[in-house]
């Protein structure tokens, strides 16, 4: 696989600690329904610091006033002409945090232990950077290793229409205990021992980055909370995972599994609660419409960007529902092109492309490549 960084000027502290305490732990939990739990600090406020925070904002606001009335009157033309909203790109922390101060908070009764289910990305059949090892937590994360000196064989157009093997031996399927996305796996090992299981996803702060996840509640995994801690971080380390989340009323609590050491030990963390309502993933405000594309067909800059931006949205559609366009393709409005505005999701083993912790992002092979059309 190959690894690319982004900087994220946005970004106050990148460091391991702030990114596990920081992130969204967005679950689907059975007799509550979608939750959103988040233990970063700024959400947690007081009164004096948001009134502070709003004077800055009423004194900014009227020092800008001048410049925002130049600057609309200057683009009003071009507005009417041309109305189209702004690409969905991922939104600052400030926004994600304010919608999350703006629900109601919610009271979790019992406490749930949530257990990642990202596993090892597949290398690509053409690297062009630098091959990285597995970032699943069985070995030690962006390890760099020497590129092997055969190169993988292709299938023919031949042999991939007819489905034939490449090496002349069938090959069997990826089990889900293979593939990147493991929460089935994760799920079916929490299900055997612990009853009904909650299904989501840990995101970042700028919902830019989903992770698989799975979540039993800790009372129906064992009778005493050491022994359910010790049975999900059996769980966790055989299927390669690098930490147990716990929340509920007693907060958050990130208990590492050893194999990566920049996953912290936290304790006792403040969390928040609220409901998450059925919306667009990509979205850091509730209520907001369908999402749209970032990039074009038009330069080769804009079809990667395109494509990696359909890559992100299929990954976010991948661990979470959507209640606006549940991830099929939607029409254009009137002032756009007679294209859809979106296209329907890549299907899990088709994501080239995934978005990881930390800003990373990874292209990766096809788990199962599609067959050529004739």
């Amino acid at each position: 696989m190959v690894m690319h960084h982004e900087d994220d000027p946005t970004t106050l502290d990148t460091t391991p600690a702030t990114t596990w305490r920081d992130q969204l732990i967005e679950l689907d939990l059975p007799g509550v329904g979608p939750i959103t739990a988040c233990a970063d600090p700024r959400l947690l406020r007081d009164d004096t610091d948001d009134a502070d925070d709003d004077a800055a904002h009423v004194a900014h606001a009227a020092g800008a006033t001048g410049a925002a009335d130049a600057a609309g009157a200057a683009h009003a033309a071009d507005e009417i002409a041309f109305r189209r909203r702004e690409p969905t790109t991922p939104p600052s922390g400030e926004i994600v945090r304010s919608t999350l101060q703006a629900r109601p908070p919610l009271e979790l009764e019992h406490t749930w232990l949530v257990l990642p289910a990202l596993g090892p990305v597949l290398p690509t059949l053409t690297p062009d950077g630098m091959v990285v090892a597995d970032v699943s937590g069985r070995e030690s994360p962006f390890e760099v290793r020497v590129r092997p000196m055969g190169s993988p064989a292709r299938p023919s157009p031949e042999g991939a229409l007819a489905g034939a093997p490449v090496e002349g031996r069938p090959r069997p399927p990826q089990p889900s205990a293979r593939t990147w996305f493991r929460r089935p796996a994760v799920a079916g090992a929490l299900r055997r021992r612990g009853g009904p299981v909650a299904l989501g996803a840990l995101v970042g702060t700028r919902r830019d980055w989903f992770e698989p996840a799975a979540a039993a509640r800790e009372d129906l995994l064992a009778p005493h909370p050491d022994q359910a801690l010790e049975r999900a971080l059996l769980i966790a380390v055989e299927h390669g995972q690098v930490a147990v989340l716990r929340i509920g009323p007693a907060g958050l609590d990130v208990i590492p599994t050893g194999s990566d050491p920049r996953v912290p030990a936290l304790e006792g963390m403040e969390l928040q609660v609220t409901r998450r309502p059925a919306q667009c993933p990509l979205h850091g405000r509730d209520g907001e419409g369908p999402c749209r594309p970032h990039g074009g067909p038009w330069i080769r800059a804009s079809q990667q960007a395109q494509v990696e931006w359909e890559a992100r949205r299929s990954q976010a559609l991948a661990v979470q529902d959507c209640g606006v366009c549940f991830g099929e393709a939607l029409p254009p409005e009137p002032d756009q092109p007679q294209v859809p505005r979106l296209a329907p999701r890549t299907a899990v083993v088709e994501i080239s492309r995934l978005h990881l912790r930390g800003g990373e992002m990874v292209r990766i092979d096809p788990i199962a490549p599609p067959r050529r059309r004739r």
